[in-house]
């Protein structure tokens, strides 16, 4: 039987190997195999680099504001609505942060064609603006995003994929907190799980208003239109949401199924965000407005 199962996986790196000739832009070996190091060790590097550089602490200027929220846009040859998105985010002067959700790129050589559409869109606003409201681009990884290998590159553009950030007033009054998952392997891991829950349970000493978690991976769809990495498996989401509603988690924003979906769940609003990518049937990005409630809209590019 031993001897089956290590002909049936050399048959099938094989195979999938073969494909690449096909399917250029897919990492069809790492989809099965990962040609990333592991969540685990992509959660402890992570880790290393937040206990040097520290957590982020967003002063905004009003205690209302808005975020810019888009996901999936598989930067290949054009940037077109990636960079729209950004050019509308660039531009709106009540926005302290913008986050993006996964599969910033779609195969090998895209991150500096996404570099290239940041720095095109930016609109430099006065400096007086910018001593008070430094702009923000926060990311999650994506499974394309650390396909072929590249999760190297990653982490040279981005330091970093399990974090969190808040925001607070120029008077030092806490607002809101923000948790970023890497999920791009369709699991937390185990320490990515138990770090999570430890910084829920810290978050409830801290009186934050909203608390928002987001990633790659969604939590309900059942139509696995993005094969192994369609969904968690049952016990992992079972876990997942149960901490969400324990711990009064208000939003979990994800992307990955690239059309859109809002679910109530256990007290807690579930969102996938529709996909942004060059070309895309209806590609729209979310603006979520942060204030006595979680306010959203979806705009349409």
């Amino acid at each position: 039987m031993r001897k089956l199962r290590s002909i049936y996986v050399g048959l099938s790196v094989v195979v999938l190997s073969g494909c690449t000739t096909l399917f250029p832009n897919l990492d069809l070996v790492g989809m099965f195999y990962g040609s990333s190091p592991r969540t685990d060790v992509r959660f402890e590097q992570s880790m290393a680099y937040n206990d040097s550089a520290g957590y982020a602490h967003i002063t905004v200027l009003n205690e209302e504001y808005p975020v810019y929220v888009c996901t999936d846009s598989h930067v290949d040859s054009t940037t077109r609505n990636l960079g729209k998105f950004l050019h509308a985010f660039h531009h709106d002067m009540k926005s302290p942060l913008a986050i993006h959700l996964g599969d910033l790129i779609n195969a090998q050589g895209n991150y500096p064609r996404f570099d290239s559409a940041w720095r095109a869109s930016y609109y430099a606003p006065t400096e007086e603006f910018m001593k008070v409201q430094p702009e923000r681009l926060f990311l999650t990884a994506g499974n394309h995003d650390i396909y072929f290998g590249q999760w190297e590159q990653f982490r040279q553009y981005f330091k970093t994929s399990t974090y969190w950030f808040d925001t607070q007033t120029a008077s030092g009054k806490v607002l809101d907190l923000f948790i970023c998952l890497d999920s791009s392997e369709g699991t937390l891991g185990v320490r990515q799980l138990a770090w999570l829950e430890q910084v829920l349970q810290q978050a409830q000493g801290k009186n934050y208003r909203h608390v928002v978690v987001f990633t790659h991976t969604h939590m309900f769809k059942q139509d696995a239109s993005q094969g192994h990495t369609s969904n968690y498996v049952m016990e992992e989401t079972y876990r997942i949401t149960g901490l969400m509603s324990k711990y009064g988690v208000d939003m979990y924003w994800s992307g990955h199924d690239h059309s859109r979906e809002v679910t109530q769940y256990g007290g807690v609003t579930y969102i996938i965000v529709d996909a942004i990518q060059d070309p895309e049937e209806k590609p729209a990005y979310m603006v979520a407005t942060m204030g006595e409630k979680i306010g959203y809209r979806f705009v349409e590019l």
